[in-house]
């Protein structure tokens, strides 16, 4: 940053100022009370909006020059102007660009070691472009190869900080371990961890399978034995009830010769009969006209239609209606002839079932298959289906068995897997909560923060020959060795005008300004100037200003220095060596 210009007008002490400033450097000198810190202050208010004398808006007016309503701080800079106005506190800023963050660590030096230690880490960090969001950090660990999902999971807590992120995952290491235990049973420990296995049954996945093999090829067995057995004991109570069949076929085809012999005999009487009817008929007996009569061809029965429905019925022979009440011998007679009919309609039934048993035994010999197996040979089968069964017994406990130690072994190496799984994941969120530990990203980063910072303070330290300053991880300033708490007045302010030049060279902006420069003694002063000038002359500096307590401006100035005197709050006496 490049200023070119500053105009106070009642602003505290400095009533009247109206510089313009032509060189990198410019030294602002004069007495006590002369202006000069109130200069300074105008300076950094035109240029932040912030004051570091008061901390309300309202109590502005407190910084107006006494007996004075209105003031004002203009500063021009890279062609553009920053002012303050009050008692109204209005800043604005004329141009495109933003004014840098870090003005306020320029424009007041001993700001940074002011910061605690958290805030400077902060600075740092955000000076050196190291962003901090789960995004920036997620992207290292999974550079470091750190589990994606693992990271996912943890990547929210970091909006909370590093530390927040690293409690966390210690607190998802202690419940991977709780798992560990509940799964296993016992005390965590990272060694045994790392090889634990459950106890496992001696297990042969040969051996099951054989036995199934086995045990199938048994069922199979007793499946066809059983099919077997059942075709056998078929085939013998099939031939059972043919031989019961054919004995009672046989007896009655046996007797068909007998019935034959009736028949014949019954037929005969019945003709004897039917002769007697017929002459006592004739000679004083009325018999009722006939009707139709039919002779079944099944059972050679006599049959005849009903009057009421006309069906087939069996037919008796009408009653022979006497001239007298006594019926005579007619009446017998033909009792006996009709006794004698029905005779022979049964004798030619019972001929007919005769001659059919002997068509049919006839039938069946001719008919006739392989002989039934015999019983011995039925119960040998019995015998073998039964011990077959009682193998089928067996081998079926000895597949539970192994089909027990089977899942016994699968559950163990399920336990294995699965305490292996939360041993891993207690690795994994330790590296991770490491990795998030000061000393891990954050302290990578810090590194990378404090490496330029610490880099730069020792070459400003070579070209200075002061003390070479030193910012630590945990943010701790040292000189020398010795703490910044244990400095002297004069080697603090070489310390934090050495870390804002660092601040400038690093964001770039190039503007530096350092109030009580009359802390240091006269060589101190030369030192100063003469590291200034080669900044300036190298272009690593545009402006730097400089506030000092002096009885007069200095005799001789470096060629990028300007020395303007201030007094009762106005700008007087300029001093530029050629």
């Amino acid at each position: 940053m490049k200023i070119t210009a500053i105009k106070t007008s009642n602003f505290l002490g400095a009533r009247d100022v109206d510089v313009k400033i032509t060189k990198p450097i410019c030294l602002f000198a004069g007495k006590n009370f002369s202006g000069k810190s109130s200069l300074q202050e105008a300076v950094r208010m035109a240029l932040t909006g912030e004051s570091v004398r008061v901390s309300l808006k309202k109590e502005y007016g407190r910084l107006i020059a006494e007996g004075q309503t209105v003031g004002y701080a203009v500063v021009e800079h890279d062609g553009q102007q920053s002012a303050i106005t009050l008692p109204n506190g209005s800043h604005e800023h004329t141009g495109n660009d933003r004014l840098p963050a870090v003005l306020p660590y320029v424009l007041d030096a001993q700001r940074f070691s002011s910061l605690p230690a958290n805030d400077r880490r902060a600075f740092l960090f955000g000076l050196m472009g190291l962003r901090t969001d789960g995004d920036t950090v997620g992207g290292r660990m999974l550079d470091k190869g750190f589990d994606p999902l693992k990271v996912d999971e943890i990547r929210p807590h970091l909006r909370a900080g590093f530390d927040a992120a690293h409690k966390e995952a210690q607190n998802r290491a202690r419940e991977a371990k709780a798992a560990w235990r509940a799964t296993t049973g016992e005390t965590y420990g990272s060694v045994k961890a790392a090889t634990w296995k459950a106890n496992k049954p001696a297990h042969d996945g040969s051996r099951v399978q054989l036995a199934r093999e086995e045990l199938a090829r048994v069922a199979e067995q007793i499946e066809r034995g059983a099919a077997d057995l059942a075709v056998m004991q078929s085939a013998a109570t099939r031939q059972a009830q043919q031989s019961e069949k054919s004995a009672g076929l046989r007896e009655r085809a046996a007797r068909y010769a007998s019935i034959e012999a009736k028949l014949r005999k019954d037929e005969a009487e019945l003709q004897e009969w039917q002769a007697k009817v017929e002459h006592e008929a004739r000679n004083g007996g009325k018999q009722m006209p006939a009707e139709p009569t039919y002779t079944c061809p099944a059972c050679s029965a006599v049959l005849r239609h009903s009057h009421a429905n006309g069906a087939l019925v069996e037919f008796t022979p009408p009653p022979i209606v006497y001239p007298t009440s006594e019926p005579g011998k007619l009446a017998e007679y033909q009792r006996a002839r009709d006794l004698l009919a029905r005779s022979v309609e049964n004798d030619k039934r019972d001929l007919a079932a005769a001659d059919l048993a002997a068509r049919t035994l006839a039938e069946i010999d001719d008919a006739k298959s392989d002989p039934a197996p015999a019983p011995e040979e039925i119960d040998a089968k019995k015998v073998k289906l039964a011990e077959a069964r009682k193998e089928q017994t067996r081998l079926a406990g000895v597949v539970k068995s192994l089909e027990a130690d089977e899942r016994a072994a699968a559950i163990a190496d399920e336990k294995t897997d699965l305490a292996r799984g939360h041993h891993l994941d207690v690795v994994q969120w330790e590296e991770i909560a490491a990795a998030l530990a000061p000393s891990g990203i954050p302290g990578e980063m810090l590194g990378e923060a404090l490496g330029p910072i610490n880099q730069r303070l020792a070459s400003s330290a070579l070209m200075t020959e002061w003390t070479q300053p030193l910012v630590d991880g945990d943010m701790t300033i040292t000189a020398g060795g010795r703490l910044y708490a244990l400095l002297s007045e004069s080697e603090k302010w070489r310390v934090d005008a050495m870390i804002a030049e660092a601040i400038s060279h690093l964001s770039g902006v190039k503007l530096l300004v350092l109030d009580r420069v009359d802390v240091l003694d006269f060589v101190g002063r030369e030192d100063l100037l003469y590291w200034l000038d080669g900044l300036a002359e190298d272009g690593e500096i545009e402006t730097a200003l400089l506030f000092a307590t002096l009885k007069a401006l200095p005799a001789a100035l470096p060629d990028s220095a300007a020395a303007v005197w201030i007094e009762n709050g106005t700008a007087g006496r300029v001093r530029e060596d050629a």
